[in-house]
């Protein structure tokens, strides 16, 4: 039998996930209890301000930021899923509410609604930018990225990342290139972005300061992921000219790298964090329908087995 999914039944899902984290079900990380349970907290600078307002918003001191955080986390997590793999072709839903409630217990996810909450938000608000971008609706890509400046300090750089995009596709466009020149421009592109932000990290950033991982250390594992990212996609072109998103990935992969090689470890394990899911989502639909299905369910799972191996849900309290 098949059965169509629809918005409606990923905003009662993630209506009931953010009743269970907003109730302390899973319990929160030591962040929450540092700063987010403060109502209407109004810290930082202006390009994380609104994170602080929008994740501790309280009303007569009941605090609706962490159902907001969560419910944004779990509807953008669910829409990037449908629009991505294309659930509406499978003969079952049952498959769909796997992963999906699979994802919204994995690191990334449930870190981002029980500690890293500022973080979570703008992951929400990149995950509906990707999920605009594959149907090509750039005007409301442009407002969720532009909006996630304002609520954690990467959304200046998924921001840059954008509006690159945008002038490659507009070069393309007006210049007519080959393909193969297409791929040389957009390498060329990639490696100026590298250097621009190895560059900009030297002149900007404070290096007496301790970078240091802030829980397992993955880093050399998610730099093999961003390597391998970019060396299939390198040879798999069409994907990167044909798709955003793809596009999106392999700019982030280039210029993930120097945040690393500069030491600013947590820097780059938050970054990575953020962008965990849109690879395994990305590897996972480079088979067919069949392959597809299994190697996301497995990729998922993994994360999951791993989230739960390293005390993530024993730290929450």
């Amino acid at each position: 039998m098949k059965l169509r999914i629809n918005n409606k039944f990923i905003l009662f899902i993630s209506l009931f996930f953010s009743l269970l984290v907003g109730s302390k079900f899973y319990g929160f990380g030591i962040d929450y209890y540092a700063a987010y349970r403060i109502p209407n907290l109004d810290w930082g600078s202006w390009y994380d301000r609104t994170g602080f307002k929008i994740s501790t918003f309280a009303i007569y001191n009941k605090n609706i930021g962490v159902y907001l955080t969560s419910f944004l986390l779990s509807i953008s997590w669910g829409l990037l899923l449908k629009k991505f793999v294309k659930f509406k072709e499978m003969d079952s839903i049952f498959f769909f509410i796997l992963i999906y409630v699979m994802g919204l217990h994995t690191w990334p996810i449930i870190m981002s609604t029980s500690n890293a909450m500022r973080q979570g938000i703008t992951m929400s608000l990149i995950y509906l930018c990707f999920a605009c971008l594959i149907n090509q609706k750039y005007f409301l890509a442009l407002i969720a990225v532009t909006i996630s400046i304002f609520t954690h300090k990467s959304g200046i750089f998924y921001f840059l990342l954008f509006l690159d995009i945008l002038v490659l596709k507009l070069i393309f466009k007006i210049v007519k290139l080959d393909k193969y020149f297409k791929i040389i421009f957009i390498l060329f592109n990639a490696s100026a972005l590298l250097i621009f932000i190895y560059y900009f990290f030297i002149y900007n950033m404070n290096f007496d300061i301790e970078h240091r991982i802030i829980g397992g250390d993955f880093r050399y594992q998610f730099l093999l992921l961003s390597l391998i990212f970019i060396l299939i996609f390198t040879f798999k072109y069409k994907s990167l000219i044909f798709n955003d998103v793809y596009l999106f990935m392999y700019l982030f992969s280039f210029t993930s790298i120097p945040i690393l090689l500069l030491g600013f470890n947590w820097q780059y394990e938050r970054l990575m964090m953020m962008m965990t899911i849109p690879y395994l989502l990305i590897f996972s639909t480079m088979f067919n329908k069949k392959y597809s299905y299994l190697l996301l369910l497995s990729s998922i799972s993994l994360l999951l087995i791993l989230t739960i191996y390293q005390g993530m849900y024993e730290s929450f309290k």
